[in-house]
């Protein structure tokens, strides 16, 4: 008798004990200088957070709020706190206190900056599932030490590009409520000694679906394609949904075109635009795995969005899917192009693409022959580490290598860079890929000097409408940027063969602007002063 009124009482304090508030994850809806989501699973609670560290006495912090939102999917009960009106570039320390008044350890986040002149660093990379017939592989100790990097790394947020857990297609049969508990257990590796959290982009991959983004993580936007600034205008990030067909699911294309432009604005332009999204353009793996799964370049996504980067100043995409390590150099669309499907490899202008998820995933052999506008790919277990300044953006690839022996940072610093011991990627071409803004404009922004002018700009000063009047017909193309006095590109008109090319000012900022002439070989600028 006595054995079976234990039973019951062992499997209840164990329930108990495995619903308390768990699996904390944090997620941008807004504005990351001012806003943060905090999910968890398990029992519902009130959050209590401050500015001030009051370790795990709930009653002392200076501001507490209830749940915003509860979802039941995967077997797990998710629980989303919308945090708002946060300090910008500060951190916050926080507890969740449940129904049976138990109090979670305490832990922190850092929100981001306002100011575009304060640097940020962030991780990019995907595909973290398990594997699946018919390829092995160790997976889930590769995620496990990728998330270990996090803790010591402590970027300033993570853009996830998809694939968290493993393929719930037909014939693929399992239990993926198992496989999200897994993940959601691994990613609490990702806190560091002191607490510190990681928030996340979230990127739609193949492996899972707009449901899960929605329950799991509260993604603001169900069909999973949005935008979100960051620093105050330092870069705006893209998420696409690379699940919907680029061409024929014109409502995401057309928001995408539609919001490039709006932020291509004298008023409106942030430093950078950086774009994410899953299933690669041009995928570095080979054709065939286990026979299963082709891969091929998307024809729609270099149609439908290629031709959109490098007119609205884009100079980088991330995606994943393929499980390689990849770097290119920069790309832009061209309807001249006769090879890799109208991409053509341009340094100035174009976008660097950065690829194709390696989070654990199981790791396949690398496309060959290699495109000629790839830098390097191989078949490694990694991320890539971005620091974005104003001026120029540096990437370097952490390998899941070493990672015991790393150095641990706790900083309470934005935009601070790897710790001592991180194992980087060393390619046969670029261990750091600088991108810088382009044209080059000093420090303070004054243009380029070419030696003799082939056009003269008229009138100057001027309010309304300027010529740029060459010299001599043209030969060949030019492409006309005007930029403002910060830097920041405002107009730009490719495919120039007009000698008395008229220009429509009347947006511009008064005061000094630039319009710099990009041929292939040079690049020549021509102060412009707007009179009102």
């Amino acid at each position: 008798m006595h054995k079976y009124l234990v039973l019951p009482l062992f499997l209840i304090l164990t329930t108990l004990s495995y619903a308390q508030p768990e699996k904390f994850r944090l997620t941008y809806r807004d504005d990351p200088s001012t806003s943060m989501v905090v999910g968890w699973s398990g029992l519902s609670g009130i959050l209590y957070y401050d500015t001030i560290d009051n370790g795990t006495n709930w009653a002392a912090y200076a501001n507490s709020q209830n749940i915003d939102r509860t979802t039941s999917h995967k077997a797990l009960n998710n629980h989303f706190v919308r945090l708002s009106g946060l300090q910008p570039n500060k951190v916050y320390y926080f507890v969740v206190r449940d129904a049976s008044n138990n109090v979670t350890p305490r832990y922190s986040f850092m929100t981001l900056s306002d100011d575009p002149n304060d640097p940020m660093s962030f991780v990019s990379g995907g595909d973290s599932r398990q594997a699946v017939f018919p390829e092995s592989c160790n997976c889930r100790a590769a995620r496990q030490e990728g998330n270990r990097l996090i803790a010591k790394i402590r970027p300033d947020f993570i853009a996830f590009n998809g694939d968290y857990i493993r393929n719930y297609d037909v014939p693929f049969t399992y239990d993926s409520e198992d496989d999200w508990e897994d993940w959601f257990t691994d990613w609490e590796l990702t806190v560091g000694p002191d607490g510190r959290m990681t928030p996340m982009v979230h990127t739609l991959g193949n492996h899972e679906d707009a449901v899960d983004m929605d329950k799991l993580f509260d993604v603001s936007n169900p069909s999973v394609y949005y935008a979100t600034n960051f620093g105050g205008g330092l870069f705006r990030l893209y998420t696409l949904n690379s699940e919907e067909d680029a061409c024929t699911n014109t409502t995401q294309t057309t928001w995408f075109t539609n919001d490039l432009q709006q932020h291509n604005t004298p008023s409106n332009t942030p430093h950078w635009k950086i774009v994410q999204y899953h299933r690669p353009m041009v995928p570095h793996v080979t054709g065939a795995i286990g026979g299963i799964v082709t891969y091929s370049p998307d024809q729609d996504m270099i149609d439908c969005w290629a031709p959109l980067l490098e007119p609205n100043d884009v100079r980088l995409v991330l995606e994943s899917h393929a499980h390689v390590l990849k770097t290119t150099y920069g790309l832009k669309y061209s309807t001249a192009a006769g090879n890799h499907e109208k991409l053509i490899r341009d340094d100035t202008t174009g976008a660097v693409f950065l690829g194709d998820g390696s989070w654990g995933a199981p790791l396949r052999t690398p496309i060959t022959p290699i495109p000629n506008f790839t830098r390097d790919v191989e078949s490694l277990d990694g991320f890539f580490f971005i620091e974005v300044n104003p001026d120029s953006i540096e990437i370097r690839t952490v390998l899941f290598q070493n990672v015991a022996s790393m150095g641990q940072l706790t900083d309470d610093v934005q935009g601070s860079g790897l710790p001592s011991g991180a194992t980087i990627w060393q390619p046969a071409n670029d261990t750091v890929i600088v991108i810088r803004k382009y044209p080059t404009i000093t420090s303070t922004f004054e243009p380029i000097n070419n030696a003799e002018k082939t056009a003269t700009i008229a009138p100057n000063p001027a309010q309304e409408v300027v010529t740029v009047q060459f010299k001599q017909t043209l030969n060949e193309e030019v492409t006309i940027e005007v930029y403002d006095a910060k830097g920041q590109k405002c107009q730009s008109f490719m495919n120039v063969r007009d000698q008395n090319f008229k220009l429509d000012v009347s947006k511009l900022c008064s005061g000094v602007n630039y319009i710099h002439i990009v041929s292939k070989n040079d690049v020549e600028a021509h102060k412009l002063i707007i009179a009102r």
